[in-house]
């Protein structure tokens, strides 16, 4: 195997990790963990972003999200899966 096609294999074998139950479920776990500290009124001890950076982040991944629904949920995104 050539090294292009190996880190090619590589790429593909993480991004199946990063997109399958494995993945989300650490995302999850991640984003749960913040809603933990959020409801304390203690996010300062799991992150060293300001509260400004951290609502920015939050609204890109809600954005994000959302936009994947839409997609999927399209026409357009079922014929992704024929």
């Amino acid at each position: 195997m050539n090294p292009q096609a190996m880190q090619d294999l590589i790429v593909r074998h993480q991004m199946v990790y990063d997109f399958g139950e494995d993945g989300f479920g650490d995302l999850c776990l991640k984003l749960d963990l913040l809603h933990d500290a959020a409801s304390m009124g203690r996010v300062e001890m799991i992150t060293d972003l300001s509260l400004e950076a951290l609502r920015g982040w939050l609204r890109e991944i809600i954005f994000i999200a959302r936009e994947t629904l839409i997609e999927l949920e399209s026409t357009r995104g079922d014929a992704l899966w024929n």
